[in-house]
Formats: C-alpha cells, structure tokens, sequence
C-alpha cells in the first residue's frame, strides 16, 4: 500500500515492477510524457491562430464574430466544475469513499456530455450560419476573405480534437466507473483514478487554453 492511502486502498503490482511505488512511478511518467506530446499539438494550432489574429485582425474578428461566446464561456464554467468532480473522486479514492468516488466520477462525466452537447449546439448554430467553410454544399459566408476561412478552419481543427478528446475520455471514465462499482476495486487499482485524473485535467486545461485564444482576444 502505497503512503498516503487509507486502509485498504492500494495498487495491485504488476510482475514486471519491483515494487508498487515503482509502478506507481512508471504510470505517472507515462502519463506526462503522452500528455506533453498532445499539448505540443495544440499548442502549434493555437500559436498558427495567434499568427492569424496579428497578421490579419479584421478577417479574424469578422470571422470571431460568428463563434457564440455565450456558449464557450458556459463550457469553460462546465469544464472547471468538472475538474473540481474529479479531484474529489481522487480524493474520495484515496480515503477508501468507493461510493462517494463513483458518484463524483458519475458527476464529472456528465458534465463532459454537458459539455458536448452545448458544442453540438454550437456547432449547429454554425452550420445553419454558413459558418463552415469545409462544407462544399454550403458556401461559406466569410467567403472572399481567406484569412477568416483559415481562422475559422483552424477553430473547428482545434475544437473537434478536443471534442474527440473528451468523448474518449467520457467513455474511459464510464468505463472505469463501472469497475469501480464494484467491491474491491479500490484495494487493487486505486492508481488508475489519479492516472486518469492526469488525464481528465489535460482537457479541462486544452480548454481554458483555447478559450481566450479563440473566443475573446478576437472579440
């Protein structure tokens, strides 16, 4: 049982690990250096963003214009209530609360499809506003300005590889949230909650990034 950990609550080692604290090590760094990797690819979007928003302002704030604030401002608010879920699950796990973890997992998945479905909203409000320049069928109403198409492009490349991001990361947890129901669980793999609480707090972050990179500094 690793310190910090109530009774009961531990990590079930591998047999390639010496130890569990070795384990834990291991988990933890692969975590990171997978994390780092993905913030490297948005950073590069969001940097080609800010080049866009110096070198052409008006086509980006004409384009910005368009993006509903309203709704990325509430997603923000979603996604840092949802951090707050999650570090209470972690916590939860830590103390041996197995079903007051399950329940601020539940919480933090449902806030995630909140989430989601607010984009979808959004994403169709846009569609209906001819705000999509990839669509051929639709033409787009930046169309004689192509810094705004590239903008525009460059928004919805960043925002559907976060969405894609957190749908994984919904279904991983509800997945490990129906583990965890189960009893026992937290005696054995008690880790995977802070691995993945890595994780979750990965996108939340991607978000309050890209929030004020696209939604306010261009208004």
């Amino acid at each position: 049982m690793s310190k910090g950990l109530a009774d009961g609550v531990g990590v079930a080692r591998a047999g390639h690990f010496e130890t569990v604290a070795q384990q834990r090590a291991a988990a933890t760094l692969g975590i990171w250096a997978w994390l780092i990797t993905e913030l490297l690819l948005f950073s590069a979007l969001f940097l080609v963003a800010l080049i866009v928003r110096i070198q052409h302002p008006e086509a980006t704030v004409a384009a910005a214009k368009h993006l509903k604030f309203w709704i990325g401002a509430t997603n923000t608010v979603v996604l840092i209530c949802s951090s707050l879920t999650m570090s209470m699950a972690i916590e939860f796990s830590r103390i041996g609360w197995q079903r007051a973890m399950v329940r601020a997992m539940l919480a933090t998945a449902a806030l995630g499809g909140l989430f989601l479905v607010l984009k979808g909203y959004e994403y169709y409000a846009d569609w209906d506003e001819h705000m999509m320049p990839f669509l051929g069928s639709r033409p787009f109403a930046l169309a004689e300005t192509p810094p705004a198409r590239l903008f525009v492009n460059l928004y919805y490349v960043a925002t559907i590889l976060h969405a894609v991001h957190l749908f994984t990361g919904i279904a991983l947890l509800l997945g490990m949230t129906w583990m965890a129901a189960k009893a026992g669980f937290l005696s054995r793999h008690q880790n995977w909650i802070e691995v993945y609480g890595l994780y979750w707090h990965f996108i939340d972050l991607i978000w309050i990034l890209a929030f004020p990179i696209l939604y306010v500094v261009n208004r």
